[in-house]
């Protein structure tokens, strides 16, 4: 028990350093998150990124600017707490402790760059082809965008880690873990900052991220409902067809041997 309270004691340290780096941080201070970024989104889109000292990476043959709310910290920090609570019982020993938080160090860091570069890319296609002005704003757009990509990224590294885990099947309720921990980011953290004196417009950011991920959520249910569903129907009609062909195949070979 002691342990787990040190294990949980340093990721706390380092969830609120994270924050006071990145909000004391300028572009130039994120190198170590924004330079992958920046070159993992110019491989996949072929365009050239540029450091701009003061600013981030610019790319001028596609007028597009990673800059520091690009940088992809607050889903960092909700996916380095979500992975070490699901290993959080492996925890039984200073050694395994340590090992711990730098698997979940590791795989919070890599999937920050992933998603995040994953939802730049996908920014960068909406820019060009934006959806219709009469429907939504750009700003709008851009949120839901976010939210879908960055809550996605939570639930395939969730998933991804109770499978490399040898857990049990995912079952509805424990998705609950990546939504508290999105809550807790996007949410939480900002209100404790101040962020809800700015009114009409944090009410607004705050239903959007409250409403989209469960819906997420029931959309994945739906598909793995009905990829299950699929599934076992083909496998009913194996186990049906699957006789009557032995039984004429066998008589198929008796025919032929009289």
């Amino acid at each position: 028990m002691k342990i787990k309270f040190c294990v949980w004691t340093v990721v706390a340290l380092a969830v609120w350093s994270m924050k006071r780096h990145y909000a004391d941080a300028r572009p130039d201070d994120l190198w170590w998150i924004l330079t992958p970024t920046a070159q993992l989104v110019g491989l996949i889109t072929g365009a050239r990124f540029a450091m701009a000292p003061g600013e981030g990476y610019v790319s001028l043959d596609r007028l597009f600017l990673i800059e520091k709310s690009c940088a992809g910290i607050n889903f960092m920090i909700a996916a380095f707490g979500m992975v070490t609570f699901a290993l959080v019982h492996r925890v039984t020993s200073s050694l395994s402790g340590a090992r711990v938080l730098g698997v979940s160090l590791l795989a919070s860091y890599a999937a920050a760059v992933l998603v995040n570069a994953t939802r730049i890319v996908i920014a960068m296609w909406l820019a060009v082809h934006p959806i219709a002005p009469s429907t939504f704003s750009a700003a709008q757009v851009h949120r839901v965008e976010g939210i879908a990509v960055y809550f996605g990224g939570l639930m395939l590294l969730y998933g991804i880690v109770r499978r490399l885990d040898s857990r049990s099947v995912l079952v509805a309720s424990e998705w609950a873990l990546p939504l508290v921990g999105y809550y807790a980011v996007t949410i939480g953290l900002p209100i404790a900052n101040g962020a809800a004196q700015a009114g009409a417009p944090f009410v607004e950011h705050a239903l959007i991220v409250l409403l989209l991920p469960p819906m997420l959520i029931i959309a994945l249910g739906l598909v793995c409902g009905c990829v299950k569903h699929s599934v076992r129907g083909s496998r009913l009609i194996q186990s049906a067809v699957a006789p009557r062909l032995l039984r004429d195949s066998r008589g198929g070979i008796h025919g032929q041997r009289t």
